[in-house]
């Protein structure tokens, strides 16, 4: 008998992605364990990859297996217990990704191991065929070529990243030609553990420093370098001290600082220890206490809900509860008792936002609370910070997470309870492989915990009250906003009207009245506007025409580049172009296209456009002309790209350092500030009309999470609501936070036209350069689709939409069609799809290739089709 390793390939497609048995080599047994990566010869040139271990059994015929590739490093450990193993076979069966893109989600990259592949100049080609070959390269294979030979060695990734996609064939090419060389070795992940060097003085120097300070001082004063005798000190004076404190406080340059201290190890001066530092950017001491410490006492309501849901926790068996509570209502206090609880039954606790903005808020209050017990996870931390976030949960450290969608994942040892906040939001749907929602790993994870998934949200998902009352789900309610605080009251503002009085503003009279009595008072006010940039679009006057992206079938948004220039008063209307086109750009949204405003129209040769609608950008410049003087915090994408300008431009607002917060849907849930008195909703119309089945839950959530916003504290608050149609009934819902009038009304329009909680649906696209093939391959994937529904999977009940184009139809010159699938998602059902990826990538790989690389994908419950 011998030992054979069960392995998952990490890099490979889907059609080949399964567990594989490769033969563990006697020295090795001892090394090789489940959930260590390793590499493994794969395929007919046995090419070398990375792995990892998924079981190790015993074979009795292992003459047919190749051997794995023992580790050098025998120290090595594995990177993953037996859950978490399970939890990538769960998201690869359940999200049809492959194991390897589940794995990438479970792990830190920096903790991932990898083959890293870099190519050279084959030295050994003789000089003849090396001119010939020189001389068939094309343009861009000429370019490969030269920048490889400029480097010396070239990375794949670097490679991909200069000459796109495409390079990999070319480099294939050059391979095969003899003219490049490629290498590849295995990179162990795990080494980006960052230490910190502290000194200590020798025993000899301690005593001698006790005993008489005076002879300590002689001997540092016969030292001949001044700079030994400077970290002398300053380590007898603070034993343990940093290499870096040491820097900091002597004036020494770093590296002179370490060379001091080796010179005085070896005269047995000083002792150094290097220890394992963690990067937190959200340790207890980097927030003001003061602002989170609140009163954390529940109210009658609240204590209601809260035994409630721990006589559900305290059942042994896993379970699920939706807290739904109006805005202000209090549901965190109630949910930070229940962790409470939790924690000191000696499990933890995992607690999902939806936004990367609602981190700093959460977080602060929960280090007030428990200090350095808790972890973040998002996907705004440096490799180095997320790494040993994830070390500091798997060893027990930390048994608090707060994070986004991918903290789902997080290494917690004993789940006891996973919190989903603001749980309607799209954002905890992954739009990338593995497209998963994290309320099915939730789901999942808690049943292998025997844990509690609580969901909180004042307006849930449609499919997760439907859950809830009828009985899947146990529903608590919060009914009335915690302590004085009452609902804010909400107007309705009929944009027809301003623009018929001759207010051509983006806000409306009601609107500029309440920010400006509002700045007067101290008060603070929130806008929110769905959309970034200056105008939303530019069109030619004499053909219509609005400027598209020509990689991308969008049209561009109009950004102002320079502020001095639009913010100029012109007079002239000749100079309105003029000032246009010296102030911004366009830009596309969808691939990052920028481009000047052209100076004629593409399709008619006109000299004139028209910069139609407005975004956060116009606002902003609106809101400092009618209001000068008044202190603007525009929060949108275009502000927030730094790594910590969530967290700077809310403090700001938070410290009452702003007195208007403008952005986009990230101003918009969750947040809790008890000065703001006024909230505007500038376009209520903008998601109402998307053809989406989901358009009115969304729109209905967003007016009155942002409604919400307002008189959470002392004073009351006022919301305006500014739509084109007044007579909506989501509007006048949402005002109200009528949520049960609306849900009931939207439940019986899923029931009738079938759409989830009803049913699941299913998107496959096709995706292409190539648009001809496209259109070729949607019709035999139609016909394969149907020829399987009624020969291999007649127990699988479906309804087939498509082939139609997506709602964006080209995104960097590729081409997308789908279909849509209307069926009840089970195995069978996802063995179907599955089928259909395996038996198309596979039959389609070859004859794609001078077709634009087509590429086919699976999305299940999107949040949008």
């Amino acid at each position: 008998m011998a030992n054979a390793a069960k392995v998952y390939i990490i890099e490979i497609p889907y059609h080949a992605d399964k567990p594989y048995d490769y033969y563990i080599p006697s020295d090795a047994e001892d090394i090789i364990v489940p959930g260590m990566m390793i590499e493994v010869p794969f395929g007919n040139g046995n090419r070398k990859m990375a792995a990892v271990v998924y079981d190790v059994t015993e074979v009795s015929d292992a003459e047919n297996l190749k051997p794995v590739i023992t580790p050098s490093d025998r120290t090595a450990e594995p990177v993953l217990n037996r859950e978490m193993l399970d939890l990538c076979l769960f998201v690869k069966n359940y999200t049809l990704c492959t194991y390897g893109e589940a794995l990438k989600s479970v792990l830190p990259s920096a903790a991932m191991s990898r083959i890293a592949e870099s190519y050279r100049i084959n030295d050994d080609i003789d000089d003849g065929r090396f001119d010939r070959e020189i001389k068939k390269l094309s343009e861009k294979a000429a370019f490969v070529f030269a920048e490889i030979k400029a480097k010396g060695h070239a990375t794949k990734e670097y490679l991909r990243s200069v000459f796109g996609e495409e390079c990999a064939e070319i480099l294939a090419n050059l391979i095969k030609c003899g003219l490049v060389v490629k290498d590849s070795s295995f990179k162990r992940g795990g080494s980006n553990v960052k230490y910190e060097l502290h000194v200590y003085p020798s025993e000899e120097i301690s005593v001698k420093y006790e005993e008489d300070s005076d002879t300590l001082e002689e001997t540092l004063a016969q030292m001949k370098s001044i700079r030994q005798a400077a970290v002398l000190k300053a380590a007898v004076q603070k034993p343990g001290i940093t290499d870096r404190e040491i820097s900091s406080l002597c004036g020494i340059d770093i590296q002179a600082v370490k060379s001091s201290i080796t010179a005085l190890e070896k005269k047995s001066y000083v002792t150094k220890v290097r220890q394992t530092v963690y990067r937190n950017p959200f340790s207890p001491e980097n927030y003001d206490g003061s602002y989170y410490n609140q009163d954390y006492t529940l109210s009658q309501e609240q204590s209601e809900a809260y035994k409630k849901l721990l006589s559900l926790y305290e059942s042994p068996s896993p379970k699920a509860a939706l807290l739904h509570g109006v805005t202000g209502s209090g549901k965190t206090n109630v949910i930070m008792h229940m962790i409470d609880r939790v924690v000191s039954d000696g499990r933890g606790v995992i607690m999902l936002v939806p936004e990367i903005a609602l981190t700093s808020q959460t977080v602060g209050k929960f280090t007030a609370r428990y200090g350095g017990r808790v972890a973040v996870i998002h996907s705004a931390l440096s490799s180095g910070e997320r790494f040993d976030a994830f070390r500091r949960i798997k060893s027990g450290d930390a048994d608090i997470v707060i994070g986004t969608r991918s903290a789902i994942f997080a290494p917690v040892p004993k789940i006891g309870l996973i919190v989903i906040d603001e749980e309607h939001e799209h954002t905890y749907k992954s739009d990338t492989n593995p497209k998963y929602y994290a309320h099915d790993v939730a789901r999942y994870r808690c049943g292998e915990h025997g844990a509690m998934m609580l969901l909180a949200s004042a307006t849930p998902s449609v499919t997760s009250y439907y859950k809830a009352v009828t009985g899947t789900y146990t529903l608590v309610e919060l009914k009335n906003r915690y302590g004085a605080a009452s609902l804010p009251d909400v107007e309705i503002c009929d944009m027809r009207a301003e623009l018929a009085a001759g207010n051509t503003s983006p806000l409306s009279r009601r609107l500029i009245e309440l920010i400006g009595n509002g700045i007067k008072d101290g008060k603070q006010s929130i806008l929110f506007l769905n959309r970034r940039g200056y105008n939303n679009y530019v069109s030619c006057r004499s053909c219509g025409t609005a400027l598209k992206c020509p990689h991308c079938s969008v049209t561009m948004t109009y950004h102002v580049t320079r502020q001095d220039i639009i913010k100029n008063s012109y007079k002239k209307s000749s100079d309105y172009l003029e000032v246009r086109k010296n102030a911004g750009i366009l830009r596309c949204h969808m691939c990052g296209y920028r481009t000047k405003v052209p100076d004629k129209c593409p399709d008619c040769s006109g000299e004139h456009f028209l910069f139609m609608g407005y975004g956060t950008q116009l606002a902003e410049n609106e809101l400092e002309k009618l209001f000068p003087g008044a202190r603007v915090v525009r929060m949108d994408h275009d502000t927030t790209q730094g790594k910590h300008s969530h967290e700077e431009l809310l403090t700001r607002f938070r410290d009452s350092k702003a007195d208007i917060l403008l952005g986009t849907q990230m101003v918009t849930k969750g947040h809790d500030f008890p000065n703001v008195t006024t909230v505007g909703v500038i376009n209520a119309d903008s998601s109402m009309f998307l053809d989406d089945y989901r358009a009115s839950e969304r729109t209905f959530s967003m007016l009155t999470q942002v409604a919400g916003r307002a008189g959470r504290g002392d004073s009351p608050g006022v919301s305006v609501i500014q739509t084109y149609n007044p007579g909506n009934d989501i509007i006048a819902l949402a005002a109200a936070q009528d949520y049960r009038t609306f849900y009931e009304r939207e439940i019986k329009v899923r029931k009738a036209l079938v759409f989830p909680p009803f049913c699941d649906i299913a998107v496959i696209t096709l995706s292409s350069s190539d648009e001809a093939f496209l259109a070729q391959s949607g019709v035999r994937l139609s016909e394969r689709i149907r020829e399987h529904i009624r020969n291999d999977y007649t127990d699988v009940k479906a309804i087939i939409y498509g082939p139609f184009e997506a709602p964006v139809y080209k995104v960097q010159n590729v081409c997308r069609l789908r279909f849509v699938i209307k069926c009840k998602l089970n195995k069978r059902t996802r063995a179907f799809i599955s089928d259909l990826i395996c038996e198309f990538s596979k039959s389609r790989a070859r004859k794609s290739r001078n077709h634009g690389n087509l590429r086919i994908s699976a999305d299940l419950n999107p949040t949008s089709i």
